[in-house]
């Protein structure tokens, strides 16, 4: 079996995961992530809503691990706009408008302003984005919130230019892959934005669009550009996560994607060795600590003698016992999840299990 050793293992690429591998990393160690796949990002769309804030006074540490989500999403090319102690109101694709605190910048951009005229654009050959429906929606929703600014429904084909079924993910995928794909939906959303100071697509702008690489789209579109996310699966929401996998692989975490972890080994209070259901033969890790962000994955990959967590995340049994000293458990503790829940609980988590991970530096570290 192959063996990789490493100061820390992280276990699962949700929003906990991803943040405590890069930690953990800013403090030099020597890090690996290993995860089945991009965990709840393939169905949010990488807003915060804003009623997740309401308790952050629950933790002095809140405001801190955000900052640090926003500093690495912008490092990796995929900023979020605003902050916890604001509300903003973004559309849906139900026609309704919801308070959101942080929004990729795609999103951000649907932001009501008072005074604009913006075109809802609906593709013909997608059916799960109803452009007529939002429009007269919106328009009713945007007087009630007293937002003077109007919503017009328009449609593009891309019949001509796009063979096969139409679904998001697959014109995100062309989005990226093909220069002259993007030419020809320049010149289509163009024509349909004449005289609109904005146009709201359906979220379709690639799946590892960098901030810059929309901006650039939008100056050549000629007006300003905003996603609404559609059903799942989450076309900005893996977005997002491609660019934070990718950050994490350029400042040196060593990626493991697609093969789940189907052992976890303790022994005399230590976890001795992560095993990973890689192709042909298991492959071995080892970490001088170990964090499991795996969500309900992480409680069976303990059994049934794990039964919480302590104060320093480490997993306990029924009787109060450490279940080993070297794993931490990145979850919430109970009381967190009865005030506030969703992704800024998983920020939390994370945050505090990546540092929690790096206090201990191992035999494994980077330079």
């Amino acid at each position: 079996m192959d063996s990789h050793c490493f100061d820390v293992v992280v276990v699962g690429a949700g929003t906990s995961g991803l943040i405590a591998a890069g930690v953990a990393a800013r403090t030099n160690q020597k890090v690996a992530l290993v995860a089945t796949g991009p965990g709840g990002f393939v169905l949010g769309s990488g807003c915060l809503q804003a009623k997740e804030f309401i308790h952050a006074h629950i933790s002095p540490s809140m405001g801190e691990a955000i900052t640090f989500f926003q500093e690495m999403a912008q490092a990796a090319g995929g900023p979020l706009e605003g902050n916890i102690s604001e509300m903003h109101y973004l559309p849906t694709i139900l026609g309704d408008f919801q308070g959101v605190a942080l929004a990729p910048r795609s999103l951000w951009n649907a932001e009501p302003r008072n005074g604009s005229r913006t075109a809802i654009i609906g593709i013909r050959e997608l059916s799960c984005f109803d452009e007529n429906f939002m429009a007269e929606r919106m328009n009713e929703q945007a007087r009630r919130l007293g937002f003077a600014c109007t919503y017009t429904s328009r449609q593009i084909s891309l019949a001509q230019i796009f063979g096969g079924p139409v679904t998001t993910p697959r014109i995100a995928t062309r989005f990226d892959n093909d220069p002259g794909f993007r030419s020809e939906l320049v010149k289509a959303l163009r024509l349909a934005t004449s005289g609109f100071e904005r146009a709201v697509v359906p979220g379709i702008l690639g799946l590892h669009s960098s901030a810059q690489q929309l901006a650039q789209f939008e100056r050549e579109l000629g007006c300003s550009l905003c996603e609404l996310p559609t059903l799942p699966p989450s076309v900005s929401g893996l977005r997002l996560f491609n660019r934070l996998w990718s950050y994490l692989h350029e400042i040196g975490v060593e990626l493991f994607q697609g093969f789940p972890v189907q052992k976890v080994q303790i022994h005399d209070g230590s976890c001795l060795e992560l095993q990973v259901a890689s192709p042909g033969h298991p492959m071995i890790l080892r970490g001088e600590c170990v964090v499991l962000a795996a969500g309900q994955d992480s409680a069976a990959l303990l059994g049934t003698e794990f039964a919480g967590h302590d104060e320093r995340m480490r997993p306990l049994t029924a009787g109060g016992s450490v279940m080993a000293w070297n794993l931490v458990v990145a979850e919430s503790s109970p009381h967190e999840r009865a005030d506030s829940s969703g992704d800024a609980m998983e920020i939390l988590a994370g945050y505090r299990a990546g540092n929690l991970a790096a206090e201990t530096r191992g035999h494994y570290a980077a330079g």
